[in-house]
């Protein structure tokens, strides 16, 4: 069975989208629309209305490295949004509107790699 042709297609990336997150709108109950959050190859964020499907913010190159994840914290009630680069940096904001985002922090993350041959000893606590 072949699967169904696309509704759309959302175009104007600056790469190859690497993490997505739904956005419900919870800053203006007069726009009745949801938002596409997608965090590119490049390090960037673009948000998406889409009911226009159209971009309406875009943050270039904000991660120095591609975007790992995108999350979308309480459910979008809080208005937060993370946003992991593979450089190790996690990046905390506040949608202020769709298009004004806040950056709250900076988490950097350390990275280890264990292999099933390497020996972990849990410290006293």
């Amino acid at each position: 069975m072949e699967p169904p042709d696309p509704d759309y297609i959302l175009r104007g990336f600056d790469g190859p989208v690497t993490s997505l997150a739904f956005i419900p709108n919870t800053w203006d109950p007069r726009d009745n629309a949801a938002y596409l959050v997608a965090g590119t190859q490049a390090g960037s964020l673009f948000v998406w209305n889409l009911k226009t499907r159209r971009v309406v913010h875009r943050m270039m190159s904000i991660h120095a490295n591609s975007v790992l994840s995108v999350t979308v914290l309480g459910g979008g009630d809080t208005g937060e949004v993370l946003s992991q680069g593979r450089e190790g940096v996690v990046i905390r904001w506040k949608l202020l509107s769709v298009d004004n985002w806040l950056k709250m922090g900076l988490i950097f993350m350390a990275f280890w790699l264990l292999s099933k041959t390497d020996n972990v000893t849990p410290v006293p606590g």
